[in-house]
């Protein structure tokens, strides 16, 4: 394949988890998504609801550029990291043994980031419209009529804010990846052949 890995950042309820999976069907290359802050928040001995409330309450303003930590675990240096930080970085060690099996599609996680090394990653990000990923969330998600923004709403601020305090940049700078797709106007599984198709 041109690209041996995909890693897709998207909207909440744009459908990018499902593409991600079925692109990885077409691809016949294994998906990780919910599967990373599962290992990491077992390694770090906490639940998934403590990771997910980590990310939710981090700014990323008072966090560590991840390669000046990385800098520090590598020369062996000493630093007191919060949980949450401590979370990314097993985050990123999840993602990088998971890669090293051969080609995969990550989906969130900020994933680009950890495999910033490698040099066939096609990076992508999945949006759609608001009424697009309401409709979604509600049918999808069970998520409540009236509750359907707000949620919206604070799913988008937790991965802007996860994306932010590991790149240092905004989470919808279009200019960051090689492909943006709008899953309302062109469907998840077309979304997911045009990934394919640009992988191949």
């Amino acid at each position: 394949m041109k690209f041996n890995y995909i890693a897709i950042e998207r909207e909440y309820a744009s459908g990018g988890s499902y593409i991600g999976k079925k692109a990885a069907e077409i691809l016949g290359i294994p998906c990780y998504g919910t599967e990373i802050p599962e290992i990491a928040a077992e390694r770090c001995n906490l639940s998934v609801k403590n990771v997910l409330e980590l990310e939710e309450n981090s700014s990323g303003s008072l966090l560590y550029s991840l390669s000046r930590m990385s800098n520090i675990i590598t020369s062996g240096g000493k630093v007191k990291l919060s949980n949450f930080e401590e979370v990314v970085l097993e985050e990123m060690r999840v993602i990088k043994e998971l890669a090293g099996n051969g080609g995969a599609v990550f989906v969130g996680r900020s994933s680009a980031h950890a495999l910033k090394e490698k040099k066939s990653v096609l990076k992508v990000f999945i949006h759609a419209s608001t009424d697009f990923r309401e409709q979604r969330a509600i049918k999808t998600y069970d998520v409540c009529k009236s509750d359907v923004r707000e949620v919206i709403k604070r799913y988008d601020k937790r991965r802007g804010s996860f994306y932010k305090a590991c790149f240092g940049r905004d989470w919808k700078q279009y200019s960051d990846y090689d492909l943006v797709l709008d899953s309302s106007i062109l469907g998840l599984d077309k979304c997911a052949e045009v990934i394919s198709e640009c992988a191949r």
